[in-house]
């Protein structure tokens, strides 16, 4: 052997092994000696005895879904890959001994939480082929928060496994057809044996139901004796669950599952980035007396090592197969490094360790970028940058707030209490906004234009779009309930503002802020989190009132709201007035208007 065991060790534990011992027909499969030897050679001549030659090494993958990697797919595994799949498989303790794994967990069922870019998705596509090729009649049932997640991403990978079953083994892979949604077998008669994927929908946890494919009709003989028929002796049926991104699925989805999974030899393989101190996933990794669990750590793959396990060919020769780890040190280290190195901290430990998060939230701006932002002076150049006016609207009882940017420099804060009668509280809001483009000659307006804002953004356009076009003001209206622009990443524009556009520019060295009463309490208060859909949800102000006792953060969204649109040029100075006209008033005021469009950009050239 090359490389002795000690080396290619994997977290061996010291707890007594509970796998089970290799039947006779197993041990004469999976060390390829006596009749397998005999049917190969015969096999290379003789045509009848191909189909128990692959009967045998069916039987081999059955029993070690490491070898149906390497043997059937061509793919080198990493250690803790295959730790996963001899769980799965309920491998003898000479596959743990030889590989040097650890055989004391549960079996059949695992839980994998794990970090980020550890190749959760390879080890599905083989287990759901290893399965399938090696389970007569079996049926698998994949499931995940998003169709992307399963006929995308897992759907890809089965792919591009099945092209090279398909160079290695053709005659196991042209038996299978890959659809959308599912994998079928090409002969009608076969069609209960199968691959289906369904999308885990809270709304519709019916759809997961009625999964069953065990078969033991006839499990001791005694019909097919009664009828003078031939006993079926292979194995048959058996359902495997995969459940990819498993922090992300609805404990309804769960409950639903736990009918296919009761039957006898049921499997569940369900990784995920455990994003959620709650729910069944963050319950079940806890529960190590009926399930394997295997928390990966980013470090157990790193990119700049290499990582063994031993292969033991058909003559019995053994060789240590080699790979690379598959996460680059930065990677860790810049989240770490954002974490002031507290590896405890939940954003360390959920994408790089594979932990749950201590809560549910996580802080989505950094107190310290807050500080020193305000700790800096202005660039003497930003006073000439174009001003955005950012305007907030508080809910009943709430205050009203406003915001002026210049580049990276937020010039202006206010917070005020609006008045007591609904028209009075509009136009107020209006007259100070058209104040503040006044000072500041500012080109662009972002108002909160929902519910109490929605009357004052209609009053701003009116004077600034048709009563005085020439100052080429913008007035935009920002929706915070509406949906995303990036929907793949956010689900909401709010969650985009603060996250993708407030979170940078506050990081920035060049970000400088007032020390304005409150503002960093509010900037610092929501917290984020990011579900199994990969979507980063920040926390509501309603929310964060009740978490913390604070008030609205509309200072806050004031600020942030200054980045959701574009800056023009800034405004010229007003002209002196002159003593005479060119033309008739009447044209003037056309010219100056037609001037005043195309200098905004609303013309196109």
């Amino acid at each position: 052997m090359n490389g002795s065991a000690a080396s290619l060790a994997y977290q061996v534990s010291e707890r007594s092994p509970i796998a089970r011992a290799l039947s006779a027909e197993e041990r004469a499969a999976w060390y390829w000696q006596g009749r397998p030897v005999q049917v190969a050679q015969r096999a290379a001549n003789d045509a009848g005895y191909h189909s128990e030659y692959l009967s045998w090494l069916l039987l081999r993958w059955r029993v070690d879904p490491v070898c149906y990697a390497r043997e059937a797919l061509r793919v080198n595994l990493h250690p803790y890959q295959a730790q996963i799949l001899l769980d799965l498989a309920d491998a003898p303790a000479d596959l743990y001994a030889f590989y040097g794994l650890d055989a004391s967990q549960p079996k059949r069922q695992v839980l994998v939480p794990s970090g980020h870019g550890l190749g959760k998705t390879r080890v599905l596509a083989v287990a759901i082929l290893w399965h399938r090729d090696t389970h007569r009649f079996s049926k698998t049932i994949a499931t995940a928060p998003t169709a992307d997640q399963l006929t995308g991403q897992l759907w890809g990978e089965i792919r591009k496994l099945s092209r090279r079953l398909k160079r290695a083994w053709p005659e196991i892979a042209d038996q299978w057809e890959i659809l959308g949604s599912s994998i079928v077998h090409r002969d009608p008669e076969l069609a209960d044996w199968q691959v289906i994927a369904r999308t885990a929908r809270a709304d519709r946890p019916e759809g997961m139901q009625g999964a069953h494919a065990l078969d033991v009709d006839d499990e001791f003989g005694e019909l097919a004796a009664l009828f003078g028929e031939e006993p079926d002796s292979g194995p048959g049926g058996g359902i495997l669950v995969i459940a990819e991104e498993a922090s992300g699925i609805d404990d309804s989805i769960r409950e639903v599952l736990e009918g296919a999974l009761s039957e006898e030899g049921a499997r569940l393989l369900a990784p995920g980035n455990p994003t959620r101190p709650d729910g069944w996933f963050a319950r079940d990794i806890e529960r190590r007396d009926r399930y394997a669990v295997h928390h990966l750590d980013c470090r157990q793959s790193n990119r700049e090592q290499v990582y063994s396990l031993p292969y033991r060919d058909f003559a019995g020769r053994v060789y240590a197969l080699h790979i690379r780890g598959f996460v680059r040190p930065a990677y860790w280290l810049d989240i770490i490094r954002e974490c002031d190195g507290d590896e405890d901290a939940d954003r360390v430990r959920v994408r790089v360790r594979g932990l749950t998060p201590r809560s549910s939230t996580e802080q989505v701006i950094r107190t310290t970028w807050v500080e020193a932002a305000q700790a800096r002076l202005p660039d003497p150049g930003a006073a000439s940058e174009s001003a955005v006016i950012g305007l907030d609207c508080g809910l009943t009882g709430d205050k009203h707030a406003s915001a002026v940017r210049r580049g990276y420099w937020i010039a202006d804060i206010d917070e005020w209490l609006p008045r007591d009668r609904p028209e009075a509280i509009t136009l107020d809001l209006v007259d100070r906004a058209i104040e503040l483009q006044r000072v500041h000659r500012a080109r662009t307006i972002v108002i909160d234009h929902n519910g109490v804002g929605r009357g004052a953004y209609e009053l701003l356009c009116k004077y600034f779009h048709d009563e005085h076009p020439e100052l080429g003001v913008r007035v935009i209206g920002f929706n915070a309930g509406a949906g995303a622009v990036d929907a793949a990443r956010y689900p909401r524009r709010r969650d985009e503002m603060w996250f993708k556009h407030g979170r940078p520019f506050l990081a920035d060295p060049r970000c400088v802020l007032p020390a304005a009463p409150g503002l960093r309490s509010q900037l610092c208060a929501p917290g984020y989190s990011e579900g199994g859909d990969k979507k980063i949800r920040v926390e509501s102000k309603q929310d964060v009132k009740r978490r913390l006792g604070l008030p609205s953060g509309n200072a806050a969204d004031a600020v942030l709201m200054t980045l959701m649109g574009r800056p023009l040029a800034p405004a010229p100075a007003p002209a002196p007035a002159a003593d005479s006209h060119r033309h008739p008033p009447v044209f003037e005021k056309h010219f100056a208007r037609l001037r005043a469009r195309a200098a905004s950009g609303r013309f196109i050239r």
